[in-house]
């Protein structure tokens, strides 16, 4: 679903939106009315506890990846569910309204996985010219990890960080 036709439902009452993103992600900005429930809580086994009726249930991430996963959760777990297509992403693009919550200028989790790679990349970079070769491994590890993580879409430093306590 795109985010004119979602914005339309639930203007109309006919969609509620549940959104996966992780605390940090949710507090920086939000569809007003959503609930939170994030994918790794959904994977411990919660549950959506807003009551959707006979309103259609649509899952939102930043860009629709973590989405998808958790719609293929709750299938299994017996409810049906859309995916906002491109996620937040497309719904700002759309400059569509959102909500903050206070404390919502933390940075995204997307750009604390970038700061910590190009830290990384600069240091073994640094270390591996001035002091031995070998510190160059860093920034192989770092890429070998942005290869994997574009290749499966899923990253397993985002998801680390998804779990530290400024993230929650």
């Amino acid at each position: 679903m795109n985010a004119t036709i979602l914005q339309e439902r639930i203007r109309a009452g006919t969609a509620r939106v549940l959104d996966v993103r992780t605390g940090a992600e949710w507090r920086s900005g939000h569809i007003a009315g959503a609930e939170h429930l994030p994918l790794d809580a959904l994977q411990r086994g919660e549950m959506p506890t807003t009551d959707i009726g006979n309103a259609e249930l649509v899952i939102v991430c930043q860009s629709g990846i973590r989405a998808a996963k958790a719609q293929l959760m709750l299938q299994s777990r017996g409810v049906e569910a859309a995916v906002l297509e491109g996620g937040m992403n497309a719904w700002s693009a759309a400059g569509l309204p959102q909500e903050q919550e206070e404390g919502g200028h933390g940075i995204s989790l997307m750009r604390q996985v970038q700061l910590i790679v190009g830290g990384m990349n600069l240091l073994g970079v640094g270390l591996g010219l001035s002091i031995n070769p070998w510190w160059l491994v860093i920034p192989v590890f770092t890429g070998v990890g942005l290869l994997v993580a574009g290749a499966t879409g899923t990253c397993g430093l985002a998801l680390l960080l998804a779990r530290m306590p400024w993230n929650r």
